[in-house]
């Protein structure tokens, strides 16, 4: 995958990557708030950015002109049954100091343009915690539409996961 934009390239995962991404499974807001895998130990680490180099529908987020890897973006299958074969989901994380400069809303339209012109999907659905408002009205401004919310209680933890979710369709 190569996509690039005025300030953002998509493009896939590199071992050089290796210190921008321990940055960003090392915050544990990344993992409340967007679900990213949080760790502090330098080997599993290792193991989760290697993940990362072979799943299908797993990018980075770069800057354009120095290559810098500030974030992740996945375009993930919802299933393969026939009615879902054409969609997929969104998920995004950019590391804290490059929040609120419009990088991910161009990596996110960069994906957007290219699942719709070029893979022919018909929908993309994201999804955000409940009180994540920052993602959801980013979604918002790029014409994704709250569809509904999901309580995805945890099996034997008791814990509840609040998930709101939103649909773009072509």
């Amino acid at each position: 995958m190569h996509l690039i934009g005025s300030k953002v390239k998509i493009r896939n995962f590199e071992t050089t990557d290796w210190e921008q991404f321990f940055k960003l499974v090392q915050d544990r807001q990344n993992h409340e708030l967007a679900g990213l895998e949080y760790t502090d130990d330098d080997d599993f680490g290792h193991d989760l950015l290697d993940m990362y180099r072979r799943r299908a529908g797993a990018y980075v987020i770069a800057l354009k002109d120095t290559d810098e890897m500030i974030g992740i973006i996945e375009l993930n299958k919802r299933g393969e049954s026939e009615g879902l074969l054409a969609t997929r989901e969104i998920g995004f994380v950019v590391c804290k100091e490059y929040r609120q400069q419009g990088f991910a809303k161009e990596a996110i339209q960069l994906l957007r343009d290219y699942s719709f012109n070029e893979l022919d999907l018909t929908e993309l659905w994201a999804s955000t915690e409940a009180d994540n408002v920052a993602p959801q009205k980013l979604l918002e401004s790029l014409e994704f539409k709250y569809m509904y919310e999901a309580d995805q209680t945890l099996p034997y933890t008791g814990q509840h996961n609040l998930i709101k979710y939103y649909l773009l369709t072509k």
